[in-house]
Protein backbone atom coordinates (compact mmCIF):
# COMPACT_ATOMS: atom_id res chain seq x y z
CA UNK A 1 0.00 0.00 0.00
CA UNK A 2 0.91 3.62 -0.99
CA UNK A 3 -1.19 5.87 0.74
CA UNK A 4 -3.89 5.77 3.13
CA UNK A 5 -7.20 7.82 2.73
CA UNK A 6 -8.99 9.66 6.16
CA UNK A 7 -9.55 6.16 8.24
CA UNK A 8 -9.29 4.62 5.72
CA UNK A 9 -6.76 1.50 4.27
CA UNK A 10 -5.85 2.36 0.65
CA UNK A 11 -7.14 -1.07 -1.57
CA UNK A 12 -4.31 -3.75 -1.69
CA UNK A 13 -2.33 -4.01 -4.63
CA UNK A 14 -1.36 -1.36 -7.60
CA UNK A 15 -4.29 -1.55 -10.43
CA UNK A 16 -3.33 -1.24 -13.55
CA UNK A 17 -2.50 2.46 -15.48
CA UNK A 18 -5.04 4.53 -16.63
CA UNK A 19 -5.79 5.56 -20.15
CA UNK A 20 -8.04 8.13 -20.98
CA UNK A 21 -9.80 9.20 -24.27
CA UNK A 22 -8.91 12.91 -25.07
CA UNK A 23 -9.92 16.32 -23.42
CA UNK A 24 -11.15 17.90 -26.85
CA UNK A 25 -14.91 17.75 -27.01
CA UNK A 26 -17.27 15.62 -29.50
CA UNK A 27 -18.81 17.63 -32.04
CA UNK A 28 -22.38 16.56 -33.46
CA UNK A 29 -22.86 15.16 -37.23
CA UNK A 30 -24.83 17.31 -39.29
CA UNK A 31 -28.34 15.66 -38.59
CA UNK A 32 -28.48 16.63 -34.89
CA UNK A 33 -31.77 18.29 -34.23
CA UNK A 34 -30.64 20.29 -31.13
CA UNK A 35 -28.00 22.74 -33.59
CA UNK A 36 -25.44 23.68 -30.98
CA UNK A 37 -22.52 21.74 -32.37
CA UNK A 38 -23.06 18.96 -29.61
CA UNK A 39 -23.62 15.18 -29.81
CA UNK A 40 -27.46 15.18 -28.61
CA UNK A 41 -28.21 12.43 -25.79
CA UNK A 42 -31.65 11.79 -24.56
CA UNK A 43 -32.57 9.59 -21.49
CA UNK A 44 -35.90 8.44 -20.79
CA UNK A 45 -36.64 7.57 -17.13
CA UNK A 46 -38.55 7.81 -14.14
CA UNK A 47 -37.82 8.17 -10.35
CA UNK A 48 -34.78 5.69 -10.51
CA UNK A 49 -33.27 7.30 -13.45
CA UNK A 50 -34.12 10.90 -11.68
CA UNK A 51 -32.27 9.86 -8.63
CA UNK A 52 -28.92 8.00 -10.63
CA UNK A 53 -28.51 11.42 -12.63
CA UNK A 54 -28.94 13.96 -10.00
CA UNK A 55 -27.62 11.86 -7.01
CA UNK A 56 -24.73 10.10 -9.34
CA UNK A 57 -23.65 13.97 -11.01
CA UNK A 58 -24.43 12.32 -14.32
CA UNK A 59 -25.63 15.60 -16.10
CA UNK A 60 -22.18 17.45 -15.31
CA UNK A 61 -19.74 14.72 -16.11
CA UNK A 62 -21.48 14.26 -19.37
CA UNK A 63 -21.55 18.36 -19.98
CA UNK A 64 -17.75 17.93 -19.15
CA UNK A 65 -17.32 15.15 -21.75
CA UNK A 66 -18.51 17.63 -24.58
CA UNK A 67 -22.24 16.22 -24.35
CA UNK A 68 -25.94 17.32 -24.68
CA UNK A 69 -27.77 15.75 -22.23
CA UNK A 70 -31.22 16.33 -21.88
CA UNK A 71 -33.80 13.99 -19.77
CA UNK A 72 -37.51 13.29 -19.42
CA UNK A 73 -39.33 11.47 -16.74
CA UNK A 74 -43.05 11.48 -15.65
CA UNK A 75 -45.11 13.26 -18.36
CA UNK A 76 -46.09 15.85 -15.46
CA UNK A 77 -42.47 16.22 -15.07
CA UNK A 78 -41.76 16.15 -18.69
CA UNK A 79 -38.24 17.32 -20.72
CA UNK A 80 -35.40 19.07 -18.88
CA UNK A 81 -32.67 20.57 -21.18
CA UNK A 82 -28.76 20.38 -20.89
CA UNK A 83 -28.70 23.29 -18.06
CA UNK A 84 -30.99 20.99 -16.11
CA UNK A 85 -33.92 22.87 -16.32
CA UNK A 86 -37.74 22.05 -16.65
CA UNK A 87 -38.90 23.47 -19.57
CA UNK A 88 -43.07 22.46 -19.44
CA UNK A 89 -43.57 20.50 -22.11
CA UNK A 90 -43.60 16.49 -22.50
CA UNK A 91 -44.11 14.26 -24.92
CA UNK A 92 -47.03 12.02 -24.28
CA UNK A 93 -45.30 9.03 -22.92
CA UNK A 94 -48.38 6.70 -23.56
CA UNK A 95 -50.07 6.06 -19.86
CA UNK A 96 -46.89 7.30 -18.51
CA UNK A 97 -45.86 3.58 -19.30
CA UNK A 98 -42.39 2.64 -19.45
CA UNK A 99 -42.43 -0.83 -18.43
CA UNK A 100 -41.47 -3.12 -21.15
CA UNK A 101 -44.94 -3.40 -22.95
CA UNK A 102 -44.70 0.24 -22.86
CA UNK A 103 -41.38 0.42 -24.38
CA UNK A 104 -42.79 -1.78 -27.14
CA UNK A 105 -45.94 0.67 -28.09
CA UNK A 106 -43.46 3.30 -28.34
CA UNK A 107 -41.35 2.20 -30.19
CA UNK A 108 -44.25 0.94 -32.88
CA UNK A 109 -45.13 4.84 -32.87
CA UNK A 110 -44.89 5.93 -36.87
CA UNK A 111 -41.82 8.47 -36.89
CA UNK A 112 -43.29 11.81 -38.06
CA UNK A 113 -41.71 15.24 -38.92
CA UNK A 114 -42.57 17.54 -36.91
CA UNK A 115 -42.93 14.77 -34.02
CA UNK A 116 -45.83 14.40 -32.91
CA UNK A 117 -45.14 11.32 -30.49
CA UNK A 118 -42.82 9.66 -27.83
CA UNK A 119 -40.49 8.08 -30.39
CA UNK A 120 -40.49 11.14 -32.92
CA UNK A 121 -39.10 13.34 -30.33
CA UNK A 122 -36.49 10.72 -29.06
CA UNK A 123 -35.20 10.16 -32.08
CA UNK A 124 -34.62 13.90 -32.52
CA UNK A 125 -31.52 12.89 -30.95
CA UNK A 126 -28.12 11.31 -31.25
CA UNK A 127 -28.04 8.93 -28.54
CA UNK A 128 -31.40 7.75 -26.79
CA UNK A 129 -31.73 5.72 -23.40
CA UNK A 130 -34.63 4.46 -22.19
CA UNK A 131 -35.45 2.27 -19.12
CA UNK A 132 -37.79 0.34 -16.79
CA UNK A 133 -38.54 0.83 -13.45
CA UNK A 134 -38.14 -1.69 -10.06
CA UNK A 135 -41.64 -3.04 -9.81
CA UNK A 136 -40.75 -5.14 -13.68
CA UNK A 137 -37.75 -6.92 -11.98
CA UNK A 138 -40.79 -8.93 -10.22
CA UNK A 139 -41.02 -11.00 -13.27
CA UNK A 140 -43.54 -13.95 -11.71
CA UNK A 141 -42.81 -16.36 -14.52
CA UNK A 142 -41.56 -18.07 -17.65
CA UNK A 143 -43.96 -16.75 -20.00
CA UNK A 144 -43.66 -12.89 -18.91
CA UNK A 145 -40.01 -13.83 -18.63
CA UNK A 146 -40.35 -14.37 -22.68
CA UNK A 147 -43.03 -11.86 -23.22
CA UNK A 148 -40.06 -9.44 -22.16
CA UNK A 149 -37.76 -10.83 -24.89
CA UNK A 150 -40.77 -10.71 -27.26
CA UNK A 151 -40.96 -7.40 -26.71
CA UNK A 152 -37.55 -6.33 -27.12
CA UNK A 153 -36.81 -8.43 -29.93
CA UNK A 154 -39.33 -6.13 -31.56
CA UNK A 155 -37.66 -3.30 -30.02
CA UNK A 156 -34.73 -3.91 -31.52
CA UNK A 157 -35.80 -4.39 -35.09
CA UNK A 158 -37.07 -1.03 -34.75
CA UNK A 159 -33.66 0.36 -33.53
CA UNK A 160 -31.76 -1.34 -36.51
CA UNK A 161 -33.52 1.06 -38.91
CA UNK A 162 -31.97 3.96 -37.29
CA UNK A 163 -28.00 3.23 -38.15
CA UNK A 164 -27.18 7.08 -37.38
CA UNK A 165 -28.58 6.62 -33.81
CA UNK A 166 -27.13 4.93 -30.87
CA UNK A 167 -29.91 3.40 -28.36
CA UNK A 168 -28.84 2.35 -25.07
CA UNK A 169 -31.38 0.60 -22.87
CA UNK A 170 -30.75 -0.21 -19.25
CA UNK A 171 -31.55 -3.78 -17.39
CA UNK A 172 -34.39 -3.44 -14.89
CA UNK A 173 -33.29 -2.62 -11.47
CA UNK A 174 -33.30 -5.12 -8.86
CA UNK A 175 -35.63 -5.02 -6.20
CA UNK A 176 -35.87 -5.28 -2.48
CA UNK A 177 -36.43 -9.05 -0.89
CA UNK A 178 -39.61 -7.82 0.97
CA UNK A 179 -40.65 -7.21 -2.94
CA UNK A 180 -39.96 -10.36 -4.76
CA UNK A 181 -39.36 -13.50 -4.11
CA UNK A 182 -35.83 -15.58 -4.46
CA UNK A 183 -37.28 -17.39 -7.57
CA UNK A 184 -38.57 -13.98 -9.62
CA UNK A 185 -35.37 -12.36 -8.30
CA UNK A 186 -33.54 -15.30 -10.31
CA UNK A 187 -35.47 -14.81 -13.23
CA UNK A 188 -34.79 -10.72 -13.17
CA UNK A 189 -31.07 -11.65 -13.07
CA UNK A 190 -31.74 -13.99 -16.23
CA UNK A 191 -33.26 -10.90 -18.12
CA UNK A 192 -30.48 -9.05 -16.91
CA UNK A 193 -27.87 -11.29 -18.76
CA UNK A 194 -29.94 -12.26 -22.05
CA UNK A 195 -29.91 -8.35 -22.67
CA UNK A 196 -26.58 -8.04 -22.13
CA UNK A 197 -25.81 -11.21 -23.86
CA UNK A 198 -24.37 -11.56 -27.66
CA UNK A 199 -27.90 -13.67 -28.30
CA UNK A 200 -29.64 -10.03 -27.91
CA UNK A 201 -26.84 -7.59 -29.21
CA UNK A 202 -24.48 -9.56 -31.68
CA UNK A 203 -25.19 -7.64 -35.05
CA UNK A 204 -27.09 -4.64 -33.64
CA UNK A 205 -23.67 -2.36 -33.41
CA UNK A 206 -25.89 0.57 -32.87
CA UNK A 207 -27.22 -0.91 -29.26
CA UNK A 208 -25.29 -0.96 -26.13
CA UNK A 209 -26.78 -2.43 -22.86
CA UNK A 210 -26.20 -0.96 -19.79
CA UNK A 211 -26.41 -3.29 -16.72
CA UNK A 212 -28.04 -1.43 -14.15
CA UNK A 213 -29.56 -4.54 -12.44
CA UNK A 214 -26.09 -5.66 -11.72
CA UNK A 215 -24.80 -2.72 -10.83
CA UNK A 216 -26.90 -2.50 -7.75
CA UNK A 217 -27.76 -6.76 -7.24
CA UNK A 218 -26.65 -8.68 -4.19
CA UNK A 219 -25.59 -12.63 -5.14
CA UNK A 220 -29.32 -13.63 -5.06
CA UNK A 221 -30.59 -10.83 -7.56
CA UNK A 222 -31.78 -8.19 -4.40
CA UNK A 223 -31.09 -4.95 -4.04
CA UNK A 224 -28.03 -5.14 -2.27
CA UNK A 225 -28.27 -4.35 1.73
CA UNK A 226 -25.80 -0.97 1.71
CA UNK A 227 -28.26 0.43 -1.17
CA UNK A 228 -31.40 0.31 0.57
CA UNK A 229 -33.44 3.14 1.97
CA UNK A 230 -35.22 0.59 4.33
CA UNK A 231 -36.65 -3.21 3.90
CA UNK A 232 -39.71 -2.16 1.44
CA UNK A 233 -38.60 0.90 -0.82
CA UNK A 234 -36.66 -0.70 -3.94
CA UNK A 235 -35.17 2.78 -4.80
CA UNK A 236 -31.65 3.23 -4.61
CA UNK A 237 -30.05 5.18 -1.92
CA UNK A 238 -28.22 7.74 -2.31
CA UNK A 239 -24.66 5.57 -2.26
CA UNK A 240 -25.87 3.28 -4.45
CA UNK A 241 -26.61 6.39 -6.99
CA UNK A 242 -23.16 8.06 -6.22
CA UNK A 243 -21.85 4.65 -6.92
CA UNK A 244 -23.50 3.66 -10.27
CA UNK A 245 -23.44 7.52 -11.81
CA UNK A 246 -19.74 8.00 -13.15
CA UNK A 247 -20.22 4.04 -14.02
CA UNK A 248 -23.40 5.36 -16.35
CA UNK A 249 -21.27 7.84 -17.56
CA UNK A 250 -18.13 6.00 -18.13
CA UNK A 251 -20.68 3.26 -20.37
CA UNK A 252 -22.39 6.04 -22.71
CA UNK A 253 -19.27 8.18 -23.40
CA UNK A 254 -17.26 4.75 -24.36
CA UNK A 255 -20.54 3.75 -26.26
CA UNK A 256 -20.63 6.95 -28.45
CA UNK A 257 -16.39 6.46 -29.17
CA UNK A 258 -16.59 3.10 -30.17
CA UNK A 259 -19.53 3.27 -32.89
CA UNK A 260 -19.02 3.32 -36.36
CA UNK A 261 -21.62 5.28 -37.82
CA UNK A 262 -23.45 5.14 -41.09
CA UNK A 263 -23.50 9.05 -41.17
CA UNK A 264 -20.62 9.49 -39.59
CA UNK A 265 -20.36 11.40 -35.88
CA UNK A 266 -17.70 13.68 -35.68
CA UNK A 267 -16.13 12.07 -32.70
CA UNK A 268 -12.60 13.51 -32.53
CA UNK A 269 -9.68 10.46 -32.01
CA UNK A 270 -6.82 12.02 -29.61
CA UNK A 271 -4.66 14.25 -31.60
CA UNK A 272 -0.95 14.12 -31.89
CA UNK A 273 -0.60 16.42 -29.60
CA UNK A 274 -2.89 14.79 -26.91
CA UNK A 275 -1.57 11.23 -27.16
CA UNK A 276 0.06 9.81 -24.38
CA UNK A 277 4.05 9.28 -23.36
CA UNK A 278 4.93 5.75 -23.19
CA UNK A 279 5.43 4.45 -19.67
CA UNK A 280 7.02 1.35 -20.77
CA UNK A 281 10.24 2.21 -19.17
CA UNK A 282 11.76 2.21 -22.76
CA UNK A 283 13.34 5.57 -25.19
CA UNK A 284 14.15 7.25 -21.58
CA UNK A 285 16.78 10.08 -22.26
CA UNK A 286 20.46 8.72 -21.96
CA UNK A 287 21.41 11.57 -19.55
CA UNK A 288 18.99 10.41 -17.10
CA UNK A 289 20.45 7.69 -14.22
CA UNK A 290 17.51 5.65 -12.23
CA UNK A 291 18.94 4.41 -8.76
CA UNK A 292 17.12 1.09 -7.03
CA UNK A 293 15.38 3.06 -4.74
CA UNK A 294 13.35 4.98 -7.95
CA UNK A 295 14.26 8.01 -9.87
CA UNK A 296 14.54 11.41 -8.30
CA UNK A 297 11.68 13.97 -8.75
CA UNK A 298 13.71 16.17 -10.48
CA UNK A 299 13.98 13.55 -13.25
CA UNK A 300 10.64 13.72 -13.57
CA UNK A 301 10.67 17.43 -13.81
CA UNK A 302 8.31 18.98 -16.08
CA UNK A 303 6.93 15.29 -17.67
CA UNK A 304 9.48 15.05 -20.73
CA UNK A 305 11.12 11.87 -20.02
CA UNK A 306 9.60 8.37 -19.54
CA UNK A 307 9.87 6.65 -16.33
CA UNK A 308 10.16 3.07 -15.32
CA UNK A 309 6.82 1.91 -15.12
CA UNK A 310 7.56 0.39 -11.99
CA UNK A 311 7.94 3.52 -10.56
CA UNK A 312 4.85 5.24 -10.98
CA UNK A 313 1.51 4.06 -9.68
CA UNK A 314 -1.90 4.81 -9.18
CA UNK A 315 -5.16 3.42 -7.34
CA UNK A 316 -8.82 4.06 -7.52
CA UNK A 317 -11.00 3.08 -4.45
CA UNK A 318 -14.38 3.46 -6.27
CA UNK A 319 -15.67 5.41 -9.35
CA UNK A 320 -13.78 6.00 -12.08
CA UNK A 321 -10.01 7.55 -12.32
CA UNK A 322 -7.47 7.58 -14.37
CA UNK A 323 -4.32 9.74 -16.03
CA UNK A 324 -2.04 9.70 -18.63
CA UNK A 325 1.02 12.38 -20.05
CA UNK A 326 -0.31 14.82 -22.55
CA UNK A 327 0.58 17.82 -24.64
CA UNK A 328 0.86 20.51 -23.93
CA UNK A 329 2.36 21.37 -20.58
CA UNK A 330 2.88 24.88 -19.15
CA UNK A 331 5.69 25.69 -21.19
CA UNK A 332 6.88 22.46 -22.07
CA UNK A 333 5.59 19.94 -23.93
CA UNK A 334 3.91 17.33 -21.67
CA UNK A 335 2.07 17.52 -18.47
CA UNK A 336 0.22 14.69 -16.48
CA UNK A 337 -3.64 15.06 -16.27
CA UNK A 338 -6.00 13.59 -14.05
CA UNK A 339 -9.23 13.03 -15.27
CA UNK A 340 -11.96 11.52 -11.65
CA UNK A 341 -15.81 10.85 -11.40
CA UNK A 342 -15.90 9.41 -8.11
CA UNK A 343 -19.05 9.38 -5.43
CA UNK A 344 -19.19 10.56 -2.18
CA UNK A 345 -16.26 8.91 -0.12
CA UNK A 346 -14.41 7.41 -2.78
CA UNK A 347 -10.89 7.82 -3.30
CA UNK A 348 -8.29 7.82 -6.24
CA UNK A 349 -4.86 8.79 -6.87
CA UNK A 350 -1.39 9.00 -9.30
CA UNK A 351 2.51 8.50 -7.32
CA UNK A 352 5.25 8.12 -8.19
CA UNK A 353 8.64 6.80 -6.44
CA UNK A 354 11.48 8.87 -5.50
CA UNK A 355 14.96 7.96 -4.20
CA UNK A 356 15.94 9.85 -0.90
CA UNK A 357 17.97 12.36 -1.38
CA UNK A 358 19.81 15.13 1.02
CA UNK A 359 19.14 18.18 -1.46
CA UNK A 360 15.83 17.60 -0.61
CA UNK A 361 16.53 19.61 2.78
CA UNK A 362 18.16 22.56 1.24
CA UNK A 363 15.28 24.01 -0.34
CA UNK A 364 12.01 25.28 1.50
CA UNK A 365 9.28 22.24 0.00
CA UNK A 366 7.94 20.92 -2.93
CA UNK A 367 6.45 23.13 -6.21
CA UNK A 368 4.78 22.71 -9.07
CA UNK A 369 2.18 24.22 -12.06
CA UNK A 370 -1.56 23.33 -11.60
CA UNK A 371 -4.73 24.02 -13.83
CA UNK A 372 -8.43 22.24 -13.72
CA UNK A 373 -11.38 22.33 -15.81
CA UNK A 374 -13.51 24.05 -12.68
CA UNK A 375 -13.21 24.88 -9.14
CA UNK A 376 -13.54 23.57 -5.63
CA UNK A 377 -11.88 19.89 -6.64
CA UNK A 378 -10.46 19.25 -3.59
CA UNK A 379 -6.66 17.84 -3.94
CA UNK A 380 -4.26 16.56 -1.52
CA UNK A 381 -0.90 16.33 -2.30
CA UNK A 382 1.44 13.67 -0.32
CA UNK A 383 4.85 12.29 0.36
CA UNK A 384 5.82 9.45 1.73
CA UNK A 385 9.09 10.06 4.40
CA UNK A 386 10.82 6.77 5.03
CA UNK A 387 12.23 5.94 8.46
CA UNK A 388 15.76 6.46 8.62
CA UNK A 389 16.29 3.47 10.44
CA UNK A 390 14.72 1.35 7.91
CA UNK A 391 16.40 1.91 4.88
CA UNK A 392 15.41 -1.57 3.33
CA UNK A 393 11.28 -0.85 3.97
CA UNK A 394 9.91 -0.39 0.53
CA UNK A 395 7.88 2.85 0.03
CA UNK A 396 4.37 1.72 0.98
CA UNK A 397 6.05 1.71 4.41
CA UNK A 398 6.38 5.00 4.36
CA UNK A 399 4.89 7.70 6.57
CA UNK A 400 2.34 9.90 4.80
CA UNK A 401 2.19 13.77 5.02
CA UNK A 402 -0.30 15.82 3.38
CA UNK A 403 -1.67 19.08 2.09
CA UNK A 404 -4.79 19.50 0.71
CA UNK A 405 -6.28 22.97 -1.12
CA UNK A 406 -9.00 23.48 -3.87
CA UNK A 407 -9.05 23.80 -7.41
CA UNK A 408 -9.83 27.58 -8.38
CA UNK A 409 -9.74 27.98 -12.21
CA UNK A 410 -8.78 26.86 -15.49
CA UNK A 411 -5.22 28.78 -15.96
CA UNK A 412 -2.13 27.64 -14.92
CA UNK A 413 -1.02 28.80 -11.95
CA UNK A 414 1.68 27.73 -8.91
CA UNK A 415 1.73 26.63 -5.51
CA UNK A 416 4.73 26.10 -3.55
CA UNK A 417 3.69 23.75 -0.28
CA UNK A 418 6.53 24.75 2.27
CA UNK A 419 7.58 21.32 4.17
CA UNK A 420 6.58 22.72 7.11
CA UNK A 421 2.87 23.30 5.93
CA UNK A 422 2.71 19.32 5.20
CA UNK A 423 0.89 17.58 8.45
CA UNK A 424 1.21 13.81 9.52
CA UNK A 425 -1.69 11.96 8.45
CA UNK A 426 -3.72 11.41 11.40
CA UNK A 427 -5.05 8.14 9.94
CA UNK A 428 -1.48 6.70 9.81
CA UNK A 429 -1.37 5.58 13.52
CA UNK A 430 1.66 5.63 15.93
CA UNK A 431 3.99 3.64 13.55
CA UNK A 432 6.84 5.45 11.45
CA UNK A 433 8.51 9.04 11.97
CA UNK A 434 7.53 11.98 13.54
CA UNK A 435 8.07 14.53 11.70
CA UNK A 436 8.73 15.41 8.24
CA UNK A 437 12.58 15.11 7.02
CA UNK A 438 12.77 16.24 3.15
CA UNK A 439 16.00 14.51 2.77
CA UNK A 440 14.37 10.66 3.26
CA UNK A 441 10.98 11.42 1.40
CA UNK A 442 11.06 7.73 -1.14
CA UNK A 443 6.97 9.02 -2.72
CA UNK A 444 4.48 11.78 -4.12
CA UNK A 445 1.20 11.31 -4.51
CA UNK A 446 -1.61 13.77 -5.73
CA UNK A 447 -4.75 12.40 -3.80
CA UNK A 448 -8.30 13.15 -5.15
CA UNK A 449 -12.00 12.64 -3.81
CA UNK A 450 -14.00 13.86 -0.62
CA UNK A 451 -15.84 12.75 2.26
CA UNK A 452 -18.29 15.62 1.65
CA UNK A 453 -19.39 16.16 -2.01
CA UNK A 454 -18.70 13.74 -5.01
CA UNK A 455 -15.86 15.05 -7.25
CA UNK A 456 -16.01 14.91 -10.71
CA UNK A 457 -13.27 17.00 -13.14
CA UNK A 458 -9.78 17.54 -15.12
CA UNK A 459 -6.90 18.51 -13.09
CA UNK A 460 -3.38 18.58 -15.15
CA UNK A 461 -0.26 19.08 -13.13
CA UNK A 462 3.76 20.25 -14.49
CA UNK A 463 7.18 21.09 -13.07
CA UNK A 464 6.64 19.16 -10.04
CA UNK A 465 9.94 19.72 -8.20
CA UNK A 466 11.13 20.26 -4.91
CA UNK A 467 11.91 24.06 -4.88
CA UNK A 468 12.00 27.52 -2.89
CA UNK A 469 9.20 29.68 -3.20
Amino acid sequence: MRVKHWARWLLGGMLALGSILGAVAPTAHVGAQQNDGRISIIFMHHSTGLGMMDEGGVRPALTQRGYDFWDHGYNDEGLRDPQGNYLGVNWNVPDDNTDPDGWYAIFQQPLTDPPSNTLSHMLQHDVIIFKSCFPNADITSEEMFREYQRYFLAIRDVMDRYPDKIFIPLTIPPLVPNATTSENAARARRWAQYLTSDEYLAGHPNVFVFDFFSALADEDGYLRAEYRGDEWDSHPNTLANQTVGPLFVQFVDEAIRSYTFSEPLEVPTPSEADETATTTGQEVSEDITYTDAGPRLAQLGDFENTLPEDFVWDYVEGGEFSWEIVSPGKESEHALMMRLALPLEQYAGWGVDVAPDPTWAEVGGLGFDWRADQEGMLITVSVGVQDPTQPDAEPGDATPFEYTLYTEGTDWTHVFVPWEAFERADWWGEQGVAALDPSNVVWVAFDVGSWEDAQQGTLWVDNLLPADE
